[in-house]
This record gives structure tokens, C-alpha cells and sequence, in this order.
């Protein structure tokens, strides 16, 4: 029979490879070593970022990290080291089997917090902002745990508002770009007025003025709507065909945003 002790050898073989993270980790170093530096008051002492900060970091190692690098037993002596700080904070003595309880099953349920992470969960767990977990000499591991689900929502938030701030700057990178290349259509359109009109006169000089042209369309149906052909304007907008002028200008910018999308596509 499998025991437990056993898991990690067979797991072993079937591995693949270390990420960097995890590679860093192992190099950087031994498994009482990084007990010592990520465990206990000194740790949480030492760690001077926010959760802001630490919440899912890709530079910080995770629980399952420290797995994978040294095997359950470290990540179980780093929450430990927490556990045992945050209790003789409070003035209680827990037994160690009670004690590797806890650990084990903070570390089956939160493998993917990062050491940053814990370190700043047990200081907000010791100064009272997670709530209640000793009453007289008694510890209530349960409030531990619920304590931890609050940290993880908070976390997630996090993580989200760092997400959301990830995509604003992007789509104001995007909109800064978009916009410089639509100043420069009007400007090309504006000093080129000559291929414009030769554009609508010519379908080969329409298909060099916009090189990208969507899928939705026949090319000669936008080409003739474009330049205010009846027929092809009811194929675009069905009976609500717009005026002359608007048509033109809407189906202009139209394939000019459509244009500048592709543009951006394939400088990615």
C-alpha cells in the first residue's frame, strides 16, 4: 500500500518541470531558511507592502510553490510559525497536533496564497481587524478560518481592481492610438481630397484607400454605398436610409475604424 510519506516520490516522476518562480525559489533557498525568513513575527514584521501590493503577486512564491519546491511539510512549518506568533500574541499555548491541524488546513484550502499574503493576514489577525478569535483562554479555530475567508474576498477584490486598472490603461493606450490614427486619416483624407474623389470613381482605387475591408459586406455594395448608391445603401440599412451626406460620412468612418482595428491587430 501507497502511504503518505510516498506521494511526493511517485509524484515526482511524473512532473514535468519547476516554473521560474519556483526555479528562483529553489536556488535561492533552503527549506529552513525560507521557514525562517517567512514565518512568525519577524516575517510579518519584515513585510512592509499592503495587500494592495502582495495579492496575487507573480513575484511572491505561493503556498503551492513552496510545495512543489520542498514538499507539504515546509509550507505546514511556515503557517506553524504564523499560528504560534498570533498565539503567544494572545497569551495561549496551543498543543503541536493541534496546532499542524490548523496549518493543514489552512494550507488545503489556501495553496494559492502567496508567503506576502499570509504575512499580512496574521498581523491583521493580531491587531484585531479580522475579528475575535480568543475568548478567555479558549482559541476558536473556526473564526481563524472564517477570518481567512474575509482575507481571501478582500483579496479577490484586490486582484480584480488591480484587473480593471490593467484594462483602463489599456484601453486609454488604445484610444490615445485610435485617435492619433484617425487625425491622421482626416489629415491624409484632408491633403489627399484628389484620391478620395478617385476612390469613389474607381473600385480598384477604393480598395488601395481601405485596405481592410469587414466580411458583412460585399466590397462593391460598401464601395457604391459609400459613394450614395441607392441600391446598395437599402443593402446596408434597409428601409431607414439615412441622408445623402450622412450615409457618406457614417460608412466613411465606418471602414475608418474598421481599418484602424485591423492596423492595431497586426502591430500586436
Amino acid at each position: 500500500m501507497l502511504h503518505p510519506d510516498q506521494l511526493r516520490k511517485v509524484a515526482s516522476v511524473s512532473q514535468t518541470g519547476l516554473t521560474s518562480r519556483q526555479e528562483l525559489l529553489k536556488s535561492s533557498l533552503t527549506a529552513s531558511q525560507l521557514v525562517d525568513e517567512w514565518s512568525g513575527t519577524p516575517a510579518q514584521l519584515n513585510c512592509d507592502i499592503g495587500l494592495d501590493i502582495a495579492a496575487d503577486a507573480e513575484e511572491i512564491p505561493t503556498l503551492a510553490d513552496v510545495n512543489r519546491v520542498f514538499g507539504n511539510s515546509t509550507s505546514v512549518r511556515i503557517i506553524v510559525g504564523h499560528l504560534q506568533s498570533v498565539f503567544r500574541y494572545a497569551g495561549i499555548e496551543l498543543p503541536a497536533p493541534q496546532l499542524a491541524e490548523t496549518a493543514l488546513s489552512i494550507l488545503s484550502s489556501y495553496w494559492y496564497l502567496n508567503l506576502a499574503e499570509l504575512c499580512i493576514f496574521f498581523s491583521q489577525l493580531k491587531n484585531g481587524s479580522r475579528g475575535q478569535f480568543v475568548w478567555g483562554s479558549k482559541i476558536n479555530n473556526q473564526a481563524i478560518m472564517v477570518a481567512l475567508a474575509d482575507f481571501c474576498k478582500d483579496r479577490r477584490r484586490e486582484i480584480e481592481r488591480k484587473e480593471s486598472d490593467k484594462i483602463r490603461k489599456e484601453i486609454e493606450k488604445g484610444y490615445s492610438r485610435s485617435e492619433t490614427l484617425v487625425k491622421d486619416i482626416v489629415v491624409g483624407v484632408q491633403n489627399a481630397r484628389a484620391a478620395c474623389e478617385e476612390a469613389k470613381r474607381h473600385f480598384d482605387a477604393f480598395l488601395k484607400f481601405f485596405p481592410y475591408l469587414p466580411e458583412k459586406y460585399e466590397p462593391e455594395v460598401l464601395w457604391k454605398a459609400w459613394k450614395g448608391d441607392n441600391e446598395a445603401l437599402h443593402t446596408i440599412y434597409g428601409e431607414k436610409i439615412p441622408a445623402a451626406n450622412v450615409a457618406e460620412m457614417d460608412i466613411g468612418m465606418y471602414l475608418c475604424n474598421y481599418n484602424i482595428a485591423k492596423g492595431k491587430e497586426l502591430e500586436k
